[in-house]
């Protein structure tokens, strides 16, 4: 059920080990115990065209995006974007623009398939 998604700009794979940080990013947001863990899907987009500012400027960025279903309380909510800060500022900390936004899903619109089974 929560996803975490981290997109960055494509040149950071140069000077930052991906899959360690998405490892430690997955670790990190199951260490808050706020869900089932094995219910956790955390993934890595690379973004090969972007624009930052008003002057579309190609500084680099890290943007994580935490959802999971609606329900969790603000200090919950709260404590998995600061849980998540940490990996993300030790892996990327020289990055200008690091990111991260918790956000519900919509438990009557969420749905969910298991091989051949729909399950919530």
């Amino acid at each position: 059920m929560p996803h975490l998604v981290m997109e960055y700009t494509d040149a950071l794979a140069e000077r930052v080990n991906i899959d360690q940080l998405v490892d430690d990013l997955h670790r990190a947001a199951i260490a808050t115990g706020s869900f089932d863990p094995e219910a956790l899907k955390s993934r890595a987009v690379p973004c090969g065209v972007w624009r930052v500012g008003a002057q579309a400027d190609r500084s680099e960025f890290v943007h994580v995006e935490f959802r999971l279903l609606a329900g969790r309380s603000t200090q919950q909510k709260e404590a998995i974007s600061d849980a998540l800060t940490v990996p993300l500022r030790e892996h990327a900390g020289h990055v200008s623009s690091l990111t991260v936004d918790v956000r519900d899903m919509d438990t009557s619109s969420y749905r969910k398939w298991v091989g051949t089974t729909r399950a919530m």
